[in-house]
C-alpha cells in the first residue's frame, strides 16, 4: 500500500509541475497587445504563477516531512511493541479472510 501510494503522489506531483509549466509557457507566448489592460492582465498572471509555483513547492515539501514522520513513527511502533504488531497484523488478517470468504460465496 505504501509503494501505492508512493507512485501515486509522484503522479501527482509530476502532473501539477506540468499544469505549471505549461501556464508559465503560456505566460511567455502571451502576445503584449499594447494596451494598459494587457499589461495589468500580464503581470497579474506572472505573480499568480509565481504564487502557485512557491505554494506547490511547500506543499511538496510539507507532504514529504509528513511521508517521513509518519514512517517514522510507525517504524518506533513496530520496534517497540512487535507482539502487539504482529497481534494487530493477524487481526486485520482474519478479518479481511472473513470477510473475502463470505464476499466469494
Amino acid at each position: 500500500m505504501s509503494r501505492k501510494y508512493e507512485q501515486e503522489r509522484e503522479a501527482l506531483l509530476e502532473d501539477v509541475k506540468q499544469v505549471l509549466k505549461d501556464a508559465e509557457a503560456l505566460y511567455q507566448a502571451a502576445v503584449d497587445d499594447g494596451t494598459e489592460e494587457g499589461r495589468e492582465l500580464k503581470s497579474k498572471l506572472k505573480a499568480q504563477l509565481r504564487r502557485a509555483k512557491q505554494q506547490f513547492s511547500e506543499l511538496e515539501d510539507s507532504m514529504v516531512e509528513r511521508t517521513r514522520q509518519a514512517a517514522a513513527q510507525t517504524n518506533d511502533l513496530v520496534h517497540s511493541n512487535p507482539y502487539q504488531a504482529m497481534g494487530i497484523a493477524a487481526l486485520i488478517g482474519l478479518v479481511l479472510g472473513a470477510l473475502l470468504s463470505r464476499n466469494s460465496r
